[in-house]
């Protein structure tokens, strides 16, 4: 396979530090940072690492989700830490986005994306998107629309830098309880090349993401009935993360799923395997399978394959890489809000150890050229 992002450049820890210290805190660079500010206390993380730059120059743009039913809680938590980012990076913007538009239909990241078009964002140098305080229907869209910024600046002639950064967090990803709405939707921009209704004699397959906790059970359920069809069974190869910072999380999920496995018809050998804090294991891997099912189906009918990523927050990163790179279709239900007792969880103290970075687009990618581990030290 052919694929945009192998190689990727991928950091963490002291080689992170450095390429912040050394490429983006120059004099040349002006940076703008897209995140959230959200109840999460991860959304603090990489303002704090940017605000200790002494050349480098940076704007900042951080969304603040409104949803359905929001909680008092959350909403407080969320003020402080507005109140904390204004502090690190004086002068960055906090646009209320409504998730929900009347009807209860799902606008959030197309609303985020028309945000980002009112903003001046192509004369930065680069483009530093933080997911960590993010929803899935949020930043996949916003990736996807600054990924296509990136690309159109280059065929003119010019580079921007695209940066994903994630705090990574998993048992604070687990805890987080939303509670979701009825519907099922389409993420805004991963449709995929046709509808499933003008697909009905492909072969289905589904790539969920298993996530513990009876939500996540329930909204995947739901997904599996939205894209059901009567003439055409589906295949299901659930992704579960391993290895994991739980060594037995994959046991724990198979009990956990036992009863919606079995509604599935899903054969245990079908079970996909991504490392949880590697987005690219995930994202070659679901590559890797759909390159297999376009030549096995070539000369049939053909086949569709329909990603869920839902809970982890790298592993969906994988996920979306792989949607964007085959242009996939993403079904998601989107929380019409979040548990209030998700207020008092304390996330253990992050640090760069904890912060990934993932360099999507830009100098490092200039004519296709190969990167090598020796190029990723020297960052």
């Amino acid at each position: 396979m052919n694929l945009r992002w192998d190689p990727c450049i991928v950091q963490s820890g002291n080689v992170l530090r450095h390429f912040l210290q050394e490429f983006l805190d120059h004099p040349k660079r002006l940076s703008f940072v897209i995140g959230g500010a959200g109840f999460d206390p991860r959304a603090i993380l990489v303002p704090e690492c940017l605000s200790s730059f002494k050349k480098g120059r940076v704007q900042g743009i951080f969304f603040r989700e409104e949803r359905l039913n929001p909680q008092r809680t959350l909403r407080e938590r969320a003020d402080g830490h507005q109140k904390r980012i204004q502090e690190l990076l004086p002068g960055s913007k906090f646009p209320e986005i409504q998730v929900f538009a009347e009807g209860k239909t799902v606008v959030g990241g197309r609303r985020a994306v028309e945000v980002l078009r009112s903003e001046n964002v192509a004369k930065a140098t680069d483009i530093l998107i933080d997911i960590s305080a993010l929803s899935t229907n949020v930043f996949f869209p916003v990736v996807r629309a600054c990924l296509l910024l990136c690309d159109n600046a280059q065929k003119s002639g010019e580079t921007i830098n695209l940066h994903l950064f994630a705090a990574e967090e998993p048992s604070f990803d687990h805890q987080i309880r939303g509670m979701p709405c009825d519907a099922v939707t389409w993420l805004h921009g991963y449709r995929g090349g046709e509808s499933l209704e003008a697909s009905h004699e492909k072969a289905l397959l589904w790539l969920p993401t298993l996530a513990p906790g009876n939500v996540a059970v329930s909204v995947l359920n739901r997904i599996h009935g939205f894209i059901s069809r009567p003439l055409t069974p589906i295949d299901v190869c659930p992704i579960i993360p391993f290895p994991s910072h739980d060594p037995r999380m994959p046991d724990k999920l198979v009990v956990e799923y036992r009863e919606a496995l079995a509604q599935w018809k899903t054969d245990t050998r079908n079970f996909l395997y991504a490392a949880e804090s590697d987005p690219l294991d995930c994202y070659r891997t679901i590559c890797s399978i759909c390159s297999e099912r376009e030549r096995i189906f070539k000369h049939l009918a053909g086949s569709i394959v329909v990603l869920s990523p839902v809970g982890n927050k790298l592993l969906a990163v994988g996920a979306m890489l792989a949607a964007i790179e085959r242009d996939l279709p993403v079904a998601m239900v989107e929380a019409v809000g979040y548990d209030a007792d998700v207020g008092s969880i304390e996330v253990a103290q992050c640090g760069y150890n904890h912060l990934n970075h993932i360099w999507l687009a830009g100098e490092a990618y200039l004519g296709r050229k190969r990167i090598n581990s020796t190029m990723n030290k020297a960052l």
